[in-house]
């Protein structure tokens, strides 16, 4: 069996023969051979054979260019060790063909074989899960990844990848429904590796890592995922993920009745450093938890929302907003106190929480962050403003936490 590989990466391989390095070494007789497969239920004309070879190029003689990249690509595929392997591209009248004298498989046409499986009539849900995992294995990777860039691998790169990611999706519901956790896991886990944008993917992996007990890594995986979309987007997690980190927080604890062993969880890395950094959704709880504390006690709390722009005010580029956050949040951690408390609040945005602290104080540590900021990255171009204001106490009964208005200070 001749085995060629097209979706992850060019491979062709028949019994210990292997001569898939020679073919990729080489663009040019990769394209005229992956093409040939492409299209291998029809005749390829020579002109349109060139235009796929040299799209944006002019060449001199191009039929006998053409004729020495045949001979090359017969080359090589000689060394499969096959009878009349030159044999496998034909040549009549003008066109060229892929004609295997030999059986032959392309992970492409597995692929869509099982898809096709998978929609039959009759057959039950646990069938169909499976076979979309069979078909989702074989989707090693995109399309001709090397040759991403030509025009006439796009279009087809776009439908197979789609049609994986419909198969994924389709078969975590399924695998959901049966309650296959690890079998959700194992195929989310593979296919973000190859989208790591599609955020389905993420949420469905997180839920299944959250059903099988894995708490920690749910957990692990949902800031490495808003993170992700922080950097590469500029965008703040979804009511979605937002809504998944209040349910992994919940499930989290299983009974124990050893006290010493619960103390033990809640102790916090000797190696921890700095003030305390957390998700928002638990930074608004300890900011209700306080503002409950001043109005009993009347003790003043104050919050401090760190800002990043440009000179102009606007949110700074991409690259630059990210590395200035990541900047930003070191200085933050190791400028405040074990007891203070900070999150995320948007892209280019901190939250501060300062207990035990007046508007003087509070302002004098928000100084002292930017100057330490602009001493360690002065040729980072980006402008710190701070807005520093009390926790109001809370109406006990039921009037929502307000902050009062304080002057926006620049650095």
């Amino acid at each position: 069996m001749l085995k060629i590989g097209m979706l992850g990466e060019f491979s062709m391989k028949y019994g210990d023969y292997d001569i898939s390095d020679t073919i990729n070494r080489s663009k040019k007789m990769r394209t005229l051979l992956t093409y040939l497969i492409t299209f291998k239920d029809r005749e390829v004309s020579q002109s349109e054979l060139i235009d796929a070879l040299w799209p944006d190029e002019s060449v001199d003689k191009p039929a006998n260019t053409m004729k020495t990249m045949l001979h090359r690509a017969r080359a090589a595929l000689k060394q499969l060790g096959i009878d009349d392997a030159q044999e496998l591209i034909s040549y009549k009248s003008g066109a060229y063909a892929w004609t295997p004298s030999v059986p032959c498989s392309v992970d492409v046409e597995e692929f869509d074989k099982l898809l096709a499986e998978a929609e039959k009539t009759g057959i039950t849900n646990e069938e169909k899960a499976d076979l979309l995992i069979s078909a989702c294995a074989v989707y090693k990777g995109d399309f001709l990844p090397k040759n991403s860039f030509d025009m006439w691998v796009v279009p087809i790169s776009s439908y197979y990848r789609s049609r994986y990611i419909h198969a994924v999706i389709t078969a975590s519901d399924l695998l959901d429904e049966q309650k296959r956790y690890e079998d959700i896991i194992m195929l989310c886990q593979a296919a973000v590796a190859i989208d790591p944008y599609e955020e389905y993917l993420h949420r469905s992996l997180i839920r299944a890592l959250v059903s099988a007990g894995r708490q920690q890594q749910a957990m692990a995986h949902y800031d490495y995922v808003t993170e992700l979309f922080f950097s590469r987007f500029g965008i703040t997690p979804s009511a979605e993920l937002t809504a998944l980190y209040k349910e992994i927080v919940k499930t989290s604890k299983k009974i124990e009745s050893n006290l010493t062993v619960i103390l033990d969880g809640l102790a916090e890395n000797e190696n921890d450093q700095g003030c305390y950094y957390c998700e928002y959704e638990f930074f608004r709880n300890i900011y209700q938890l306080e503002a409950r504390g001043a109005a009993r006690t009347g003790q003043v709390v104050y919050v401090c929302l760190l800002t990043v722009s440009d000179a102009r005010g606007n949110q700074p580029q991409q690259n630059v907003l990210n590395r200035s956050m990541h900047k930003l949040r070191e200085v933050v951690m190791l400028s405040l106190r074990h007891g203070d408390l900070f999150t995320r609040y948007s892209v280019c945005q901190y939250l501060i929480m300062l207990p035990t602290t007046s508007f003087e104080s509070g302002g004098m540590v928000m100084r002292r962050i930017c100057d330490r900021f602009r001493r360690e990255n002065p040729k980072m171009a980006v402008v710190l403003k701070y807005d520093l204001q009390p926790v109001v106490p809370a109406d006990l009964g039921g009037k929502p936490v307000e902050l009062l208005s304080a002057p926006v200070l620049e650095a």
